[in-house]
């Protein structure tokens, strides 16, 4: 049901969306692990959901149902500036369809390294993208786990 309601409404291909707690790419994964009564619906947004290659956009949307919570995912390298463009640009583009408050995404980046210099930077962008667009960007080193 879930897929099905998310798929009516951001549209795309079948193919697009998926059944899955997991995103992973290269050694980097994002998976949820979720209590009895949740249900979820991943969409592949780069290259499935959203294929223009010009469109800044994240890998995947993970839904998660009863709770009405998204997850924006980025598989990233080293990055993190672009990580997080690519998440808000995502946000704004899906929630035009899907128009839910913004305390109900959050973007997550699970990147491979970030070098030393650009932690201040993330934490100025995360401030800056939180206090713009009220969404909250996390970040991780190779593996995120979140219980719900």
């Amino acid at each position: 049901m879930c897929c099905k309601e998310l798929r009516d409404r951001l549209g795309g291909k079948n193919d697009c969306y998926a059944i899955s707690t997991v995103a992973s790419e290269k050694g980097r994964q994002f998976r949820l692990n979720l209590t009895a009564g949740k249900t979820v619906c991943k969409v592949k947004i780069d290259a499935c959901l959203i294929d223009d290659p010009k469109i800044a956009k994240c890998d995947y949307l993970i839904k998660v149902r009863p709770d009405d919570k998204y997850f924006l995912v980025e598989l990233k390298e080293t990055d993190v500036e672009h990580a997080v463009e690519q998440i808000v640009k995502t946000f704004y583009t899906v929630n035009q369809l899907i128009k839910a408050s913004p305390q109900h995404f959050t973007g997550h980046i699970i990147s491979s390294a970030i070098p030393r210099a650009a932690e201040q930077k993330f934490r100025n962008l995360k401030e800056k993208t939180l206090r713009k667009n009220k969404l909250n960007i996390v970040k991780h080193s190779f593996k995120c786990e979140l219980s719900m």
